[in-house]
């Protein structure tokens, strides 16, 4: 493996961690304060606060590497990383200024880890602006004026709409166990149909908004296979539709047979919804990929 394929390598495994630890915890944190039942909120969070914590120090530690690593991608060396008068430089930039915003963000989301079992506001809204913030890289932040505001305020509705569906999912599966429980099943039930409601809005935001995304840097529908760029953004576009087809399944097919067998039709959700989580994960896997290709 050649340098250069080494660094870009590096650094969309970077990317693709720090996208899966920040979105695990917006998606769990809107999980728990909008969809769970007030019965059940404390005894999820309980389940899910270690695994927050490591994501939040991953969401930390991700975006620290960025800019150390884009130092590196500029140079071509891996010694650019820990050429302090090479990042002094990149801080005056507004690669710099926008790495600097990240990690005040990320750091304010380790902080609000420390709080009582249940109350999550302050981690959703840390967590939201700390995905929000990927929107000021990246193809969105090439634009300027009014369509370079539109095109962000876009890409942020991608990434919160996104993150809300698939960072959401493992507190999803955490619940469908407590359907088992007697004493939480009726307040999981209740859990899952508003998370069926809710699952229709994110999923629509991300279609949705995806569509402008793929008009605002192409201008058309990425047919053209030769190119990277368009080979990659068409794969992320099939992978989403067979994420899209999983969760109407899971919805229209499998939910309304939990009357009569709910035991399989819970196994079934089960699994339909580990495979929606391994496709979103390869998702990610390309955005993090193509998102450092010029779009062409």
């Amino acid at each position: 493996m050649t340098l250069d394929a080494a660094l870009e390598a590096v650094i969309a495994g970077n990317r693709l961690l720090h996208y899966l630890a920040v979105m695990l915890v917006f998606g769990s944190s809107a999980f728990l304060w909008k969809i769970a039942a007030p019965g059940l909120r404390v005894q999820l969070d309980r389940r899910l606060v270690v695994t927050l914590r490591v994501a939040a120090l991953l969401a930390l530690l991700t975006a620290l590497a960025g800019l150390p690593l884009q130092a590196a991608e500029i140079v071509g060396s891996w010694q650019a990383a820990i050429d302090r008068a090479l990042l002094q430089k990149l801080l005056r930039t507004a690669i710099g200024q926008a790495w600097l915003c990240r990690m005040l963000l990320a750091l304010l989301l380790v902080f609000s880890m420390r709080r009582q079992p249940g109350h999550v506001r302050g981690v959703l809204v840390s967590s939201a602006i700390l995905l929000a913030s990927l929107a000021l890289n990246g193809h969105a932040a090439m634009d300027q004026g009014l369509r370079g505001f539109l095109h962000g305020a876009n890409h942020v509705v991608h990434l919160l709409c996104g993150g809300a569906w698939l960072g959401s999912l493992p507190s999803f599966l955490l619940c469908l166990r407590l359907l088992e429980h007697p004493v939480a099943r009726n307040d999981a039930g209740a859990t899952l149909r508003r998370f069926s409601s809710a699952g229709h809005v994110a999923v629509a935001g991300v279609l949705l908004s995806g569509v402008v995304n793929t008009m605002l840097v192409l201008g058309r529908w990425p047919t053209d296979w030769s190119s990277p760029y368009q080979l990659l953004l068409s794969l992320k576009i099939l992978l989403t539709a067979a994420m899209v087809t999983l969760a109407v399944v899971n919805r229209y097919l499998h939910v309304p047979h939990m009357q009569n067998d709910a035991r399989l039709a819970v196994a079934a959700i089960r699994r339909c919804t580990l495979i929606e989580i391994g496709l979103g994960m390869a998702v990610l896997a390309l955005v993090s990929v193509f998102g450092m290709l010029e779009p062409a």
